[in-house]
């Protein structure tokens, strides 16, 4: 939306009033009013408008912001103080008088901005209005004179003036005043809304308001004075210096690509007989992105190989008092020595001095916080020793209940000891599946000849082998389990003991004879008949009956339940292997990457420690963050690289230490969880980063054991191997820690001359920091997902810039603190240094420009000068947004020559 300036805005019976601003104006304002009666009679009054000296009040709902806010501590020097009105037409409301020929109008209450210590109150003393006072207005307080040039409306949009103005829409319109005073810097203020005409003042002191003349509310030669205040508020300057200042202050400084080569360190005098290495370089955390140690000779790798822990106990020489560590062995899984001539990141991570010295340094980190880092690990740990704890008892139980399971379910058995097992299973036929996998026993068994009344509980007690019965029949209920399957419906034994006594004259069925004597009754299916009579006499009512019935095409006979096979669905879903493990695994909630080989094995874990460790690195060893950190001068900006070999380095000797020591502590973990992931700070990203893209190397035990040191422990993703880092060291990120910094991809462009030079895109595709932190007390660092090389560009692709842009806000006002080293004659270059400034410290305006504008700089002809408009001046003094950029080929380190 378009914002436009207005010099000033009238409504109601205040926009008829037609005298001009200027001196001896009356205190109040006075309109002819015509009345007409009946058509006939007409009549003149005069109506009298209210002035300044009426108004006893503020609603402060109409103040709808003010810059700076209350209490703010840190204002900067150079901007001018302001207070916004809902009402666009506030404050001209009671000037009795409408804008002179220059279209100027002088304000009824004016801003005034005093020091704190200068200034009483505002303080309620029984008057109508809180009271400020000051010993020396002339010292103090803006010159009246020049009050229109404070004092504008805003309005928002694309339409006509007079229709936004009174239009449906309030919030496109505000009304403002400015104090146009040169704070100084960390200083106390006061900010009070006063009248500006002597009336108000009266009125506002309860003292007798005078009805002549409408005089100032001070002048030149005012000394002491007592305001009411319509509205007050207080803050604090910061240092001097705005946005746009201190960003011109900052200066490239690429850094020298040999300083960044890593901090020198001499190894020499080394015990147990290592032959000396020289004097070697240690790459830092950040450096030109590619850094890597120089090689050392082998036989010191080879002298440090005979003296690891690893492969087991080894002769240690007497003044080596514990063989030297395997960095990540347990990690790796690597239970031989490494090969000194190795290019495998855990051959360079275990010999090489320098990752040696990364390595031991992430070890240190360990030891000086283990009581911190032991105390989040338990913490951490919650329930995982109940859920340990219920794991083992599962496992005893299922080793208890396979002994059981063995003997009762046989592996190879008779079929008598399968028939057993079935019976034994019977509780349980209605939870186990058959044969089949579809049904479960207890549906087999009632579909087979077998009667399922034998799979009791009563059964079984009735039947068992002591029991009363069981001596006495000398049968079980196993027996009976397979003779009932056994029989198929031809003659035989009965099924218990012997055949029953009848009672005499009882006529039975006896054995006929063949079985093609007898007739087969339908419905019983084929291989199903009678059993033959014993008379003769009783074949042909047998036959006759037989008659009766249709030919036998309806079903066989009831199939067996052949516990030889079931006996296999049974064994298998009482097994204790599964039962047990079920049950147990359905009450607890193991991590998702906690895969072990036995299911109810105890869940091993490793805590997760998320603070970024390069502050640690900061703190203790700063010249292995950044070789060279002291030497970056101030407000300055560079580019640098990040150095995954040190970031791998150090983390893994971090991780290393720290199973370390939870194997010590008793924690339940296998020495190979990754407990540190990050080192540089993620969580600043725009948008904002989660899970594992918050990580800067991937779980140890996941690094391919063939690749270097530098690449090995790279997390997957489009992430390059070495991101691009910008330094900045000076105050503009500390005031303004809300800026804006991001990367945008450049553009060819061609002069005038025919040169290909780079360009910033028109609209730029921001590509914001993905970590970022502060490197000591003043200098600030921002990461991007770009790599050196993909940012310095080369005779194809044009690189990239840094840009550091100011966040937008709402209108500001003021002037630049000092004058620009290379003006651009415009009124951007206008600062307090090119005005003139009165002595009560406000700006004075003046007849004519300070500073000159080209011809065509100035489009809209606007004149810094007493004899503007106060829109004009508005728009002279706003403060815009400033934006500074710069390719990144100009700040990335430069090789010697």
């Amino acid at each position: 939306m378009t914002r436009r300036f207005l010099p000033w805005w009238r409504t109601g019976a205040a926009a008829l009033v037609t005298r001009a601003d200027g001196p001896a104006l009356p205190a109040r304002a006075e309109l002819p009013v015509e009345a007409t009666v009946n058509a006939l009679h007409t009549a003149t009054v005069t109506a009298r408008l209210y002035g300044p000296g009426e108004v006893i009040g503020l609603d402060p709902r109409q103040v709808i912001r003010t810059d700076p806010v209350e209490h703010t501590t840190d204002f900067e020097p150079n901007l001018f103080p302001l207070i916004e009105f809902d009402a666009p037409e506030l404050p001209w409301a009671f000037t009795p008088a409408t804008a002179d020929a220059a279209d100027q109008l002088r304000p009824w209450l004016v801003l005034v901005v005093v020091p704190r210590a200068a200034a009483r109150g505002p303080a309620h003393d029984g008057r109508p209005l809180p009271v400020l006072a000051l010993d020396d207005a002339r010292s103090q307080l803006p010159d009246l004179a020049q009050s229109w040039a404070w004092a504008h409306l805003q309005v928002t949009g694309t339409e006509a003036t007079p229709t936004i103005l009174t239009g449906p829409d309030p919030a496109r319109t505000l009304s403002r005043l400015l104090c146009p005073r040169r704070l100084a810097g960390d200083t106390a203020y006061v900010a009070a809304v006063v009248p500006a005409f002597a009336q108000g003042v009266a009125a506002g002191l309860g003292q007798p308001v005078d009805a002549g003349e409408l005089r100032p509310a001070w002048g030149p030669t005012t000394t002491a004075v007592e305001l009411p205040v319509l509205f007050s508020w207080e803050f604090a300057t910061g240092p001097v210096g705005d946005f746009e200042e201190l960003a011109a202050r900052l200066r490239p400084h690429p850094l020298a690509a040999d300083d960044l080569a890593g901090l020198p360190v001499t190894v020499t005098d080394q015990p147990a007989g290592v032959p000396d290495a020289g004097t070697i370089h240690v790459p830092g955390a950040l450096g030109t992105g590619d850094d890597l140690p120089p090689d050392v000779e082998p036989e010191v790798l080879e002298s440090l190989a005979s003296l690891l822990e690893i492969p087991g106990p080894v002769a240690i020489p007497a003044d080596l008092p514990l063989p030297l560590p395997a960095y990540g062995r347990w990690h790796a899984g690597q239970r031989v020595a490494p090969t000194p001539t190795g290019t495998k990141w855990f051959d360079q991570l275990t010999l090489h001095p320098a990752a040696r010295a990364v390595a031991a340094l992430g070890t240190r980190a360990v030891q000086e916080r283990q009581e911190q880092l032991m105390a989040s690990a338990w913490a951490q740990v919650g329930e995982v020793a109940r859920l340990n704890r219920l794991l083992r008892h599962g496992q005893l139980a299922r080793e208890a209940t396979r002994v059981l399971h063995r003997r009762v379910v046989p592996l190879n058995g008779s079929s008598r000891d399968a028939a057993e097992a079935l019976v034994l299973a019977g509780p349980a036929r209605h939870r186990l599946l058959g044969i089949d996998g579809v049904r479960t026993v207890a549906e087999h068994i009632a579909t087979s000849r077998v009667p399922e009344a034998l799979f009791t509980a009563a059964a079984r007690r009735v039947l068992r082998v002591r029991g009363p019965l069981g001596r006495r029949a000398g049968v079980s209920a196993t027996d009976l389990v397979l003779r009932a399957d056994e029989r198929d419906g031809r003659p035989g034994a009965a099924l218990v003991g012997q055949p029953p006594r009848l009672p005499p004259g009882t006529i039975t069925i006896e054995p006929l004879g063949s079985e093609d004597e007898l007739p087969r009754l339908c419905g019983l299916g084929p291989g199903w008949w009678l059993e033959r009579p014993g008379p003769r006499a009783t074949l042909g009512p047998v036959a006759e009956l037989s008659a009766w019935f249709a030919p036998c095409d309806g079903p066989g006979p009831p199939p067996a339940l052949l516990p030889d096979e079931q006996v296999w669905a049974v064994r298998d879903g009482l097994d204790p292997e599964r039962t047990v493990t079920t049950k147990v695994r359905s009450r607890v909630r193991v991590p998702s990457t906690w895969v072990p080989r036995d299911p109810l094995e105890p869940v091993l874990v490793a805590p997760e420690f998320p603070t970024p460790m390069y502050r640690w690195v900061r703190d203790h060893a700063p010249d292995l963050l950044l070789p060279g950190i002291g030497e970056i001068p101030v407000d300055s900006v560079s580019l640098v690289g990040t150095n995954p070999w040190f970031s791998a380095a150090f983390l893994a000797g971090l991780n290393h230490e720290m199973a370390r020591e939870l194997l010590w502590r008793g924690y339940p973990t296998d020495q190979r969880g990754t407990c540190f992931r990050r080192f540089w700070d993620r969580s600043v990203a725009v948008p904002p980063l989660t899970g594992a893209d918050l990580d800067d190397i991937r779980p140890l035990p996941d690094w391919p054991l063939e690749e270097p040191l530098e690449r090995a422990g790279l997390p997957p993703g489009p992430r390059p191997a070495s991101e691009l880092v910008l330094l900045l060291r000076g105050e503009l990120p500390h005031r303004y820690p809300r800026a804006t910094i991001y990367a945008t991809k450049a553009v060819w462009t061609t002069t005038a001359a025919g040169e290909r030079v780079h360009a910033l895109p028109a609209a730029p595709v921001e590509e914001h920091a993905v970590f970022g932190g502060t490197l000591g007390a003043d200098v600030t660092f921002r990461g991007f997902a770009i790599s050196p090389n993909q940012a310095r560009g080369d005779d194809v692709e044009p690189g990239y810039y840094i840009v550091l842009q100011e966040q937008p806000t709402e209108a500001r006002f003021g002037l630049d603190g000092s004058a620009p080293t290379v003006p651009t004659g415009t009124w951007g270059d206008l600062s307090w240094e090119t005005v003139t400034v009165s002595a009560s410290g406000h700006v004075a305006l003046g007849g004519t420009d300070p500073i000159v504008v080209p011809p065509g700089g100035n489009p809209r002809g606007l004149h810094f000068s007493t004899a503007t408009t106060a829109a004009h001046i508005a728009g002279v003094v706003e403060q815009r947004p400033y934006r500074v950029a710069v390719h990144a080929a100009v700040l990335l380190p430069r090789e010697d020559t």
